[in-house]
């Protein structure tokens, strides 16, 4: 008995499940059935109902949790779909947990420093003939946009995400995808700190000249160079953030010991 009710203390408390958790599980096992797969339609709701065992106001809120999840897709009067392609719901929920502060910035930072000088590795030794020809449009587009800060920084994610495609990895595509979107606006805010924008662009022209020459080791150091670069960047943007924060907490006591105390009327 003493060993039953030790093994029985390890199991984990039972959890109650919403009714679109449910859904969800149960959807998710019709796709690794292989009876379901990515971009096929649901069946109709009362069928779906039916399969799932659940009544169909139920059926109906689970799928549109599940729609604003980015799991599945509606089209007008034509059915519900399983997403073809999860990418684009990845990126909104990382950067959704930047948003809420679980993830931060500097920290992304960090993770590139250790992925993408192995990805630049990857594309300087499988690069094709069209994956060095996006990779040349994206850097001559940055050429034409220094000084520029929305065409350059539009041009810059064409040329990270061009050589994360050299890669011919999708799962370090979909990765650097994500990394590149959450850290979007942080690299836009940063472009006013470059000091110099000819230098600025070398550095991914070098990175170009490395995967184009197939040399490995050349791109990783070319990439680490350019992310470290990025990341002074990145500590001068914050450190004036912290600043500037710091300055408005001073006016606002300040401010508040200048507020004049109210007077008591005097009797007469």
């Amino acid at each position: 008995m003493r060993d039953l009710a030790a093994t029985a203390h390890q199991f984990e408390p039972i959890r109650r499940e919403t009714v679109m958790d449910t859904v969800a599980r149960r959807i998710e096992q019709l796709v690794r059935s292989g009876e379901l797969k990515a971009g096929d339609r649901l069946p109709p709701e009362p069928e779906l109902a039916q399969m799932l065992r659940v009544s169909r106001s139920s059926l109906r809120e689970a799928l549109k949790g599940l729609m604003y999840l980015g799991l599945i897709k509606s089209r007008a009067g034509d059915g519900t779909y399983i997403q073809s392609s999860l990418s684009r719901v990845l990126n909104q929920h990382f950067q959704w947990m930047i948003l809420l502060n679980e993830v931060k910035h500097l920290e992304i930072y960090e993770l590139r420093k250790i992925i993408e000088p192995e990805v630049a590795a990857l594309a300087a030794k499988r690069a094709t003939r069209a994956d060095l020809e996006r990779l040349e449009a994206a850097l001559d587009g940055m050429a034409q946009g220094r000084g520029n800060h929305e065409v350059f920084h539009a041009f810059d994610i064409q040329f990270h995400e061009a050589f994360a495609q050299a890669s011919g990895n999708v799962a370090i595509q979909t990765t650097m995808r994500m990394l590149y979107h959450a850290t979007s606006e942080a690299r836009k805010a940063v472009l006013p700190y470059i000091d110099n924008w000819e230098k600025h662009w070398q550095r991914h022209e070098r990175v170009f000249h490395c995967i184009r020459d197939h040399k490995p080791e050349l791109a990783r150091k070319a990439v680490l160079d350019d992310l470290q670069y990025a990341e002074k960047l990145l500590h001068k943007h914050v450190s004036s953030l912290e600043r500037h924060t710091a300055n408005i907490r001073t006016t606002a006591k300040s401010n508040a010991f200048d507020v004049p105390l109210p007077t008591r009327k005097r009797r007469s």
